[in-house]
């Protein structure tokens, strides 16, 4: 499995238990994965994404909340509330490069998002990615 189909198992595991502290276990993906093979590496990764979302949700969420303008988190499409979430914690927590945690997002809200999801997210990550890089 590749690195672009584990973070949408780590994006659906967060979207359907909408952020409530789950124990993100081996079944809990493998339940999402729907019978798509998962490797010991896959879920690593997929629990690495998912327990780090959950476990530093508050600071994502002011991270993402500074840089969305006009709008509130509560106001924002749940899908696209993921993404930014996902792909924040993978900005400022992981070793992903900006450019790769950014366009893996963006392809992620244009399957899941509305039409202009895609475009606003890419603009919020840009501006959290520039905030982070300003620190």
């Amino acid at each position: 499995m590749s690195r672009t189909s584990s973070r949408e198992l780590a994006y659906l595991v967060l979207f359907s238990n909408q952020f409530r502290k789950i124990d993100c276990t081996d079944e809990t993906i493998l339940d999402v994965a729907d019978g798509k093979p998962v490797t010991r590496e896959d879920l690593d990764f997929i629990k690495q994404l998912v327990s780090g979302v959950i476990n530093n949700l508050e600071e994502l969420r002011d991270l993402v909340g500074r840089n969305v303008q006009g709008y509130t988190l509560d106001r924002l499409h749940t899908a696209d509330l993921v993404v930014l979430l996902l792909a924040t914690y993978e900005l400022k927590f992981e070793d992903t490069p900006a450019s790769v945690a950014i366009n893996e997002a963006v392809n992620l809200a244009k399957k899941y998002s509305e039409p202009k999801g895609a475009g606003f997210v890419n603009s919020v990550l840009n501006k959290i990615n520039q905030e982070l890089n300003n620190e």
